[in-house]
């Protein structure tokens, strides 16, 4: 696997446990990607895998983003 898509995998793992926070200032992660904030860490690490990802993936970080979501562990 590439390393920056493995690095962006596991920021995005370390924002579903809890260990990368969001600063929930605005309504992220309520709105997901409506409501990104520039200076958020877990919006950033978010927005880097997206980046990344984008097509290929692209349904899978909207998956895991709608967990995070749900299970309020974003």
């Amino acid at each position: 696997m590439d390393k920056a898509i493995k690095a962006a995998m596991e920021g995005l793992l370390r924002v579903a446990t809890g260990e990368t926070q969001h600063i929930r200032r605005a309504n992220c992660p309520v709105n997901g990607s409506e409501d990104r904030q520039d200076d958020c860490p877990a919006c950033q690490a978010i927005q880097r895998a997206e980046k990344l990802l984008k097509p290929q993936w692209a349904d899978k970080a909207q998956v895991l983003e709608t967990v995070i979501r749900r299970l309020d562990i974003g």
